[in-house]
């Protein structure tokens, strides 16, 4: 295994060395005349911040507050550059005799964005006829996150992101809803390299743009690893002719959990549990909960949250060497960012080290490029047992709300040194989770090496014929290791460990690109005309050692040499694709736009005659507003652009042989007595597994209003996937190790509307911007497969003609108030009382039973949008950034389990009201620890089925900008405070309302980590 997550000091110091080099490097001679002048914009104020430079050298200098600049120059010839982002740059050619310029700088405010990346290149933003979304990074790094993925939570029309506030959590993101059965996530380009899974290891301050293609006309040129949408990130570089600038950043932030689940304390609780027991047939009480009992627990009211969640911290330092000469670029950054949780005990926390350095070069015709990155990274997750946890019990956070208050916390009599139950006193299963996350010792280590070099080649360079070849190399090593250790420990009833086991694994993943393209460009007269061709191949391989050892004698020296035993496995997987890839883009005379691209994929995921796979995509726009027919509108509409496009996409995101049966060559067989060791077929697999596809259509326009002070995008998407790769589950009689082969046998649709606005107005010293983006997402499941017309995943039902996972369960009619009404009511499984929950007899049988199910709604979200308003006043800044979803059911197992008929888990507050004989008027059902109503079923019954509609404040930031003049040799000072996840209105009575989900449960809360509100403190420095 290579020792890459051993090597942090000598990557260090490379990058530390490069940042020496091009420091001496970018130094310049004294010049000996001295230029002058003072930049404004159209309303003649002062710009400060313009960069001026001397074409050709290192030589520049930025205006200050007031937009004066000095710039020492050799002699007085060449030209002169001035430009700024937002602004139209502008080249002046110096005079023999002239020292002073005063400049006039036209505001641009689609210069920011008007290059946009694509894949294997970059086109004009006001050119693009597919659904490319821009996401405004400076907005997005104002929230502090570990992950690339939570950036772009609410940011972005179509994409959604859902999470817990666990530190290094991976989020799940989702463009265009829910696309398939498999593996959902989009694939991440990288400077170039596509990469499997969330780049968690990128450091976002290294980011300078993020695009979202989210419809096949702008993801096909990725082929079949676009079906669920395509996230180009391109990192930062260094600029020509510019001089070394140092930035430093840091901030400081304070993470506390606000939302406390209102649970019963130990009086209350003994009560509740006491009173279940007695409506069971005088079910025998807890001697811990019987106040007759000499053993009734009278000095222990343990607050499980208020001792398990403590205040975590998160902070960030990071600094970046940029610059460049007349031929070269460079950029050097270093980042440390750590995270510790709110949970005691050994987690969860996150700490990452990430080392990157962007290179150019330009050699006359030629250009070469190097990016090279190292992220190590240290977590503690939140144990989940090793096996002790056993049973689907949820993760650990909700065991410190479900914990009984008469637990102690701590018992010295006990091993470990932590308090459990005990079934003569207690008589509950609870388990001690602050003790459980402190006695297990869990992380996981990740060494991750990115490089991607590339060439290119001007093979023709005309005026009016273009010719490029390119070169990209990509390489990817992940290196993980895992390590857990489960001491001997006494946690009460149900939770004694006798066996210490270590855990020790090691995973290696390795990406392997190279990409060829030939670029050509054609212009002339009212055509513009770029193609595409290329070829690629890609390789993944994995490689597991899974090593497990128990017995030490010594538990501080717990590692593998001293285990009395030991046990290890391991394995390789490859996967490649090879493909071949084209794109054609025709405009003429900036009114009609033509796209189209082809792509051929062969996966080795598929066996030899279902590799190959063809995406095609067509696309085309139309700008009315330069039509000579387009009216006057003096200044209303700006700029019009319908377009609309077409494509079919693959995807092969399934696991690697899934084709190939296995044999057992050692199955035992009896022939004439004799005992004979022999082969058979041991799984049952689909040999005849494809690719599946994904169709899409996109209509849309793009408009600039109001003297471009207004966008508006907007746009109708619809997508199909076809022949999705879904398991079907098989009879068990069959023999077959794998229960639920594999097969083409799913089909989805999609469809919604995406909106997206922004406003910018300047009003003297106050500027300010408003964007917004709502998107609405409607499923259907078209087939399941061959006379398969539904199928049932617990508490969910996904039927063909509806969409995936909705809720399923009885109809609740209210409580039973008197015995006349259950005696005239159908027969309710084991009997039914007064107080119970009355289920409606859907199918008139006269009993209540499981025919009796039915829908009861959606748990996918029916719409989504965020908002955000940036402000500026003078040296201030100000910044509010909210999103949210609504329309959507939760299935809360947090909320459910606390509201337990029977059982001794603790109680919500809620519980409080639940049926008595004195309490008649409700709408909560009586205790009963037999439950024999089974009140606890999937039902509609109030809080089994909750609103998950909610709007979260994610970003308030206040920033002040020192002046130039104040700090010598800065060139830029801001300090910050921002508040995170302030505040979320929702009626869900649980922690998160979007968390993670799978695909048929997307209803299902099964418990999420809540997500601490976060108060930074930060500065940026540039020098």
């Amino acid at each position: 295994m290579l020792p890459i997550h051993k090597s942090k000091c000598g990557v260090w110091g490379f990058l530390v060395l490069f940042s020496l080099f091009f420091t001496i490097n970018s130094a310049y001679g004294q010049g000996t005349f001295k230029l002058r002048g003072t930049i404004i914009d159209s309303q003649n104020k002062a710009l400060p911040g313009i960069s001026v430079r001397l074409v050709g050298t290192n030589l520049a200098t930025q205006t200050d507050e007031k937009g004066h600049y000095e710039l020492v120059v050799p002699a007085l010839k060449g030209k002169l550059s001035i430009s700024h982002l937002g602004y139209v740059s502008q080249t002046l050619t110096l005079a023999a005799d002239v020292t002073t310029y005063n400049v006039s700088l036209q505001s641009d405010l689609y210069k920011i964005d008007e290059v946009v990346v694509v894949g294997y290149g970059t086109q004009r933003k006001k050119d693009i006829t597919g659904a490319v979304a821009i996401v405004d990074m400076d907005d997005a790094k104002k929230f502090s996150t570990n992950d690339v993925g939570s950036m772009l939570q609410g940011r972005v029309a179509g994409v959604s992101v859902t999470s817990d506030g666990q530190p290094g959590a991976v989020p799940q993101v989702k463009l265009r809803g829910i696309s398939t059965f498999n593996n959902a996530d989009p694939l991440y380009v990288v400077d170039g390299v596509p990469l499997g899974g969330i780049p968690r290891e990128l450091n976002p301050n290294d980011i300078e743009t993020m695009q979202v293609l989210k419809d096949a006309s702008a993801g096909a040129i990725y082929g079949s690893r676009a079906a669920n949408g395509v996230i180009i990130i391109t990192t930062k570089k260094g600029r020509t002719d510019s001089p070394a600038r140092v930035d430093y950043s840091a901030y400081y932030g304070i993470d506390k959990v606000w939302q406390i689940m209102p649970v019963t304390n130990a009086h209350n609780y003994q009560v509740l549990n006491n009173e279940a027991r007695y409506n069971a047939n005088n079910k025998p009480l807890a001697p811990g909960n019987d106040p007759n009992s000499p053993r009734f627990i009278k000095d222990v009211n343990t607050d499980w949250q208020k001792e398990g969640l403590k205040s975590g911290m998160r902070h960030n330092q990071n600094v970046a060497l940029t610059g460049g000469g007349a031929h070269n670029t460079y950029m050097v950054s270093l980042d440390l960012f750590e995270n510790t949780g709110t949970f005691v005990g050994n987690g969860p926390d996150y700490k990452r080290y990430t080392g990157r350095t962007n290179l150019t070069q330009e050699l006359g015709i030629v250009r070469l490029g190097q990016s090279i990155a190292y992220t190590y990274s240290y977590e503690n997750a939140l144990v989940t047992g090793d096996g002790i946890l056993a049973g689907g019990r949820p993760p650990l956070i909700n065991d410190l709300v479900f914990a009984i208050p008469t637990m102690p916390l701590y018992d010295p009599n006990r091993l470990g040194g932590f308090g459990g139950t005990a079934s003569d006193l207690h008589d509950a299963i609870s388990l001690n989770g602050i003790g459980f996350n402190s006695l297990v010792k869990n992380n996981t280590t990740v060494g991750r090496f990115m490089t991607n070099l590339w060439g290119e080649v001007d093979l023709l360079k005309k005026e009016k014929h273009k010719l490029k070849y390119k070169i990209n190399f990509g390489y990817d090593i992940n290196e993980v290791r895992d390590k857990t250790f489960t001491p001997k420990f006494n946690l009460g009833y149900f939770f004694i460990n006798n066996i210490n086991r270590l855990n020790d694994n090691n995973r290696r993943y390795q990406n392997l690109l190279v990409e060829n393209t030939l670029n050509y460009e054609f212009k002339q007269d009212k055509h513009q005309l770029s193609a595409l061709v290329g070829q690629m191949y890609q390789k993944y391989s994995t490689w597991e050692r899974l090593i497990s050892a128990t017995g030490f004698s010594d538990e501080e020296f717990a590692n593998l040499r001293n285990a009395t035993e030991t046990n290890a496995i391991n394995y390789d997987q490859f996967s490649a694709l090879a493909s071949y890839l084209a794109r054609l883009n025709y405009n003429y005379d900036e009114r009609y736009l033509l796209t189209a691209t082809v792509r051929r994929d062969a996966s080795s995921r598929f066996k030899k005659g279902n590799r190959i796979g063809y995406f095609p995509s067509f696309a085309a726009g139309w700008r009315l507003s330069n039509e000579k027919f387009f009216p006057e509108t003096s200044g209303v509409i700006n700029d019009l652009k319908i377009r609309g496009s077409w494509g079919k996409l693959g995807n092969e995101n399934i696991g690697n042989y899934l084709y190939q049966a296995v044999i057992n060559p050692s199955v035992v067989y009896t022939f004439d007595g004799q005992r004979i060791l022999g082969g058979t077929q041991t799984s049952v697999v689909s040999e005849d597994l494809k690719w599946e596809e994904r169709v899409t259509s996109n209509i849309g326009f793009d408009a600039r209003l109001l003297k471009d002070k207004f966008d508006l995008s907007a746009e109708y998407y619809i997508s199909e996937s076809r022949d999705i790769l879904v398991p079907i589950p098989i009879p068990l009689s069959v023999g077959s190790i794998n229960a639920a082969p594999i097969v083409n046998a799913g089909s989805l649709r999609n469809s919604g509307v995406e909106l997206t606005l922004a406003y910018h107005k300047t009003t003297g010293e106050f500027t300010y911007d408003i964007g917004a983006n709502f998107t609405t997402i409607k499923n259907k499941v078209l087939s399941l497969g061959d006379n398969v017309q539904a199928r049932l995943d617990g508490q969910f039902r996904t039927e063909v003609g509806k969409e995936v996972g909705r809720h399923y369960g009885f109809i609740s009619e209210g409580i039973f108030k008197t015995q006349e009404e259950v005696k005239n009511h159908p027969a309710q499984f084991d009997g039914a009382s007064v107080g119970d929950v009355i289920y409606k007899d859907i199918n008139g049988d006269g009993f209540i039973n499981d025919n009796d199910r039915t829908d009861l709604g959606s748990g996918l979200p029916k719409y989504q949008y965020g908002f955000n308003f940036n402000a500026a006043f003078k040296n201030f800044d100000f910044a509010l950034f909210a999103s949210g979803m609504g329309k959507y059911l939760i299935n809360s197992r947090l909320y459910r389990d606390l509201m337990h008929s029977g059982g001794d888990a603790n109680y919500h507050q809620d519980m409080l009201g639940r049926y008595t004989s004195v309490n008649t008027e409700t709408d909560i059902p009586r205790l009963d620890w037999e439950d024999p109503n089974r009140n606890w079923e999937s039902s509609n019954r109030k809080g089994w089925l909750q609103d998950g509609t909610y709007l979260r404040i994610n970003t308030l930031s206040l920033g002040y900008n020192f002046p130039k003049s104040m700090i010598p040799y800065v060139s830029k000072a801001r300090v910050y405070v921002t508040g995170q996840n302030l505040y979320t209105f929702q009626k869900y009575k649980s922690y998160n309302p979007d968390y993670t989900y799978g695909v048929f449960t997307p209803g299902l809360d099964n418990g999420s980590y809540p997500k601490p509100r976060t108060i930074l403190f930060g500065i940026q420095l540039g020098f």
